[in-house]
């Protein structure tokens, strides 16, 4: 069997190893239009900012360690067209211009995403600069690193975005935070944890141009100088346009499903409605058990656990089935350490689910560890059966792995009713007796005898 992978970064990368792994005699061809592989775009920020010294450290894999394993790679190739009936894929040579094509028994779509860059006048003026890969990267870099760079907007409050801010403010630059929405972070956490973060930005002068929308940059010889919003204009020297991203999958219209984003259509096998062709990453949607339905969940933790199950059941003959995705994700800026998982109450509310929830601070530790800080937490729940559908935790200790048991709760369809009864130990150094997991279950149920 032949297998052509087109796509090598998290998902990808993923599924060729793990398709030899299974398989060792399997022919695994790989394709990708970049020089580089398994860049992890999550420690930009820290390479922004200085954190991470040696870039290299954020590449996990190599073109020359797949070819040690007897993966076929080939790296500045890019496909242009897949003929399904014939199955083969056209590809050209980036560095030669010839053309070809290549066949395939099986095929996975590891395209992944690109940013969003709307025809806003001005933006591609030179300054502008979006962030997805490590020449973006070192761009961003480099502007950080420039004292005649004072000034500098971010467009865009998710994660990049806010990571970014920090990044720029510890390099002692003015910046300016710029969104359409009312907040930061707003598909990922509830206002009640966002405006920790909020509150730092603005204690380190970070101008918080929330509510604006981008209308168009201006400047003067080809570089940009000012962002006109339509609630006024900012002076920048450098700026980072990050307010989204879009499946790379125009090619794949009329070979498979896609949905009205352009991500590709999947099974519980990560199968396409092609049997053949498997979709990975965030190219291609998931089943997200919180809401119910599939959709991209553009996380490399998604995209290495969809490459895992595209690869098994490639050679396994769809013998796993996926057990639901719940978006877990986490973040560490201006000293607060938060994660998330599954659906907010503010996004409940969007998709029309009926939801409870308890949110609870508490010590995260005995009063009497000189080592304890306050800890918040929300759990969010389906009003109708109860299950357990979302959970944020935020504080300025790291209580970020408790959202991993959130995931597996979710997974698992725990109810609120049974969180109290989670066997979770107890020692003064991490957790009280009653932690602020089992307390916020047993405050559900009327059963908080440490309330204060």
């Amino acid at each position: 069997m032949k297998t052509i992978v087109i796509g090598t970064n998290h998902a990808g990368t993923t599924a060729v190893r793990t398709l030899k792994r299974l398989d060792p005699k399997m022919q695994i061809t790989t394709y990708d239009m970049n020089d580089v592989i398994s860049f992890l775009g999550c420690g930009i920020a820290l390479w922004v900012r200085g954190e991470v010294k040696d870039p290299n450290g954020l590449f996990y894999a190599s073109p020359e360690i797949l070819k040690n394993e007897g993966i076929d790679v080939k790296m500045q190739h890019q496909w242009l067209a897949i003929d399904e009936k014939k199955k083969t894929i056209k590809v050209k040579d980036l560095k030669t211009g010839k053309e070809f094509d290549d066949n395939y028994d099986k095929l996975i779509i590891a395209t992944g995403t690109w940013p969003i860059f709307p025809p806003i006048e001005g933006i591609d003026l030179e300054g502008v600069q979006i962030c997805k890969n490590y020449a973006h990267a070192k761009a961003i870099k480099a502007a950080n690193e420039d004292k005649n760079f004072k000034k500098v907007a971010v467009v865009g409050a998710g994660y990049i975005g806010v990571e970014l801010v920090d990044a720029f403010v510890e390099a002692g630059k003015e910046v300016t935070l710029i969104d359409v929405a009312d907040r930061i972070m707003p598909v990922y956490y509830d206002e009640e944890f966002t405006s920790h973060i909020e509150t730092e930005m603005k204690a380190n002068k970070v101008n918080l141009a929330l509510n604006q929308k981008v209308i168009k940059f201006t400047g003067k010889n080809g570089k940009v100088e000012k962002i006109v919003t339509d609630k006024g204009e900012i002076d920048v020297d450098f700026v980072v346009f990050s307010v989204g991203v879009q499946p790379q999958t125009s090619q794949l219209l009329g070979v498979v499903e896609l949905d009205e984003r352009g991500a590709v259509k999947t099974n519980q096998y990560m199968q396409s409605s092609n049997a053949d062709i498997y979709a990975i990453g965030d190219c291609a949607e998931v089943y997200n058990i919180s809401m119910k339905q599939n959709m991209p969940i553009g996380l490399a933790t998604t995209a290495v656990r969809t490459g895992i199950m595209a690869a098994v059941n490639i050679v396994k003959g769809n013998a796993l089935t996926t057990p639901g995705f719940t978006g877990a994700n986490g973040i560490e800026v201006f000293g607060w350490k938060m994660a998330s998982v599954g659906i907010t109450v503010a996004n409940a509310k969007r998709f029309n689910i009926d939801v409870e929830e308890i949110t609870l601070t508490d010590a995260d530790r005995p009063e009497f560890m000189s080592t304890q800080e306050p800890v918040t937490i929300k759990i969010v729940w389906n009003k109708k059966d109860r299950k357990i559908i979302g959970a944020q935790v935020a504080s300025r200790n790291n209580h970020t792995e408790t959202i991993y048991m959130f995931a597996l709760a979710i997974q698992k369809e725990l109810t609120i009713d049974e969180l109290p009864l989670v066997d979770i130990f107890f020692l003064p150094h991490f957790n009280k007796p009653y932690n602020f997991i089992t307390l916020a279950g047993l405050e559900v149920l009327g059963l908080n005898y440490f309330k204060k």
